[in-house]
């Protein structure tokens, strides 16, 4: 788009020539830093396109080699007034336009905002407003390095701000900082370790409390597992924030029930329009949302430009849709294939990081349902702290060398 601005400005000539030595026509152009433009030649003539300076040195290699030259068709900004230089007012309205892509490309009318995850974008643009950058100001106007240390100084979890301004448009460029993970330490009561769950132990790790199990016992929710009361080689009792991955083998089932029927909605048709043109703070609106609070809509939000000048104005257009509801039948395998598809979701959702030993299904079909029920055997484990109270000694590991 930019070459073709360049060109239209300095005006180009599309031309042909016509004789036996094209070769060295050619040949000596390009020597000469004369460029021609996608040169086609087809038998003993040439067509291609040059700059209005350089058609006039074209004359002498074709006076040269014996070429005659003709002009196929004049392009350009100078070619379009000597044609319309009559036309005062139109050569006048000509001028006002490129001068107002000019000035409308010098004021910012877009500002944008990346690298923010935590940080509000609407803070970000808050403090760079408070700072004076917003949209309709000047581009060469901003120092940029104050807006920038306001925006870091205003929101502590960022660990920098980089502005860009780019014609029209103001792109901050963020950085948060990593906060690293806080630690708490959960030394701060003792506790024993009881069952979550029943089960049959298959794997114990304790790392602080005695263990009260072993591997191979069968517990039930609530049973004690590690206690936080430990005797040392001194016969001395200490209590312990008791610490421990229980591992036990346990039997779990999950049943899902999925309806032939299923009812949906549909769009039945376009109900509303709504247009909206923001100029700057102003809104100019066209139509109203009555009755339409309920009603899936889709949203399109434009920038217009001008000579792809973005102006400072927005044009966004709201459709409303009616809906109607809709049943459908699924058949046998599509039904199963959705209900296994739940039981998979299921299975993420309620298993977690548990180890699946064996599961098997059960598929039957029930008051118009296809019902799958599927039974496990899982690992998981089944650790959970309990504190407690004593009067026992209590010993803090955290505060221990």
């Amino acid at each position: 788009m930019l070459s073709f601005l360049i060109d239209f400005f300095k005006g180009f000539i599309y031309f042909s020539a016509k004789g036996a030595d094209i070769e060295g026509f050619l040949t000596y152009c390009a020597k000469n830093g004369t460029e021609i433009i996608k040169p086609v030649k087809k038998d003993l003539c040439l067509k291609g396109k040059v700059s209005l300076k350089n058609y006039k040195k074209l004359r002498k290699p074709a006076r040269k080699f014996g070429i005659k030259l003709r002009i196929e068709k004049k392009h350009g900004f100078i070619f379009y007034l000597k044609n319309n230089r009559y036309k005062a007012g139109f050569a006048f309205g000509l001028l006002i336009t490129v001068l107002f892509c000019i000035i409308m490309n010098s004021f910012i009318w877009e500002i944008n905002v990346s690298g923010n995850s935590i940080t509000p974008t609407e803070n970000i643009l808050k403090n760079a407003k408070e700072m004076g950058l917003i949209t309709g100001t000047r581009s060469k106007k901003h120092f940029v390095q104050n807006i920038e240390w306001y925006i870091l100084k205003e929101n502590k979890n960022l660990s920098s701000v980089e502005i860009n301004i780019q014609g029209s448009v103001a792109n901050i460029l963020v950085n948060e900082q990593r906060e690293a993970d806080e630690m708490v330490p959960d030394d701060d009561m003792p506790v024993n370790i009881v069952a979550s769950k029943y089960g049959v132990i298959r794997k114990i790790n304790v790392f602080d409390g005695q263990e009260t199990v072993k591997i191979g016992d069968a517990v039930m929710k609530g049973d004690l597992l590690v206690s936080a009361v430990y005797e040392d080689s001194h016969k001395k009792l200490t209590l312990k924030h008791a610490r421990a991955n229980i591992i036990a083998e346990m039997d779990y089932s999950i049943e899902i029930e999925l309806p032939f029927e299923k009812k949906t909605e549909i769009i039945a048709g376009k109900n509303k329009k709504i247009i909206e043109l923001c100029i700057f703070d102003f809104n100019i609106v066209i139509g109203n949302d009555d009755g339409c609070e309920n009603l899936p809509f889709i949203k399109n939000e434009n920038q217009l430009r001008f000579f792809g000048t973005k102006l400072p104005i927005k044009l966004i257009i709201t459709q409303f849709f009616d809906v109607k509801e809709n049943s459908i039948t699924l058949k046998r395998d599509e039904a199963k294939a959705e209900a296994f598809k739940k039981l998979e979701e299921k299975e993420k959702e309620e298993l977690g990081d548990s180890e699946i030993i064996s599961r098997k299904t059960e598929e039957r079909i029930k008051e118009g349902k296809y019902i799958i029920k599927a039974d496990y055997i899982i690992l998981t484990d089944i650790a959970e702290e309990q504190p407690i109270e004593s009067n026992i000694p209590w010993e803090n590991t955290d505060d221990m060398s």
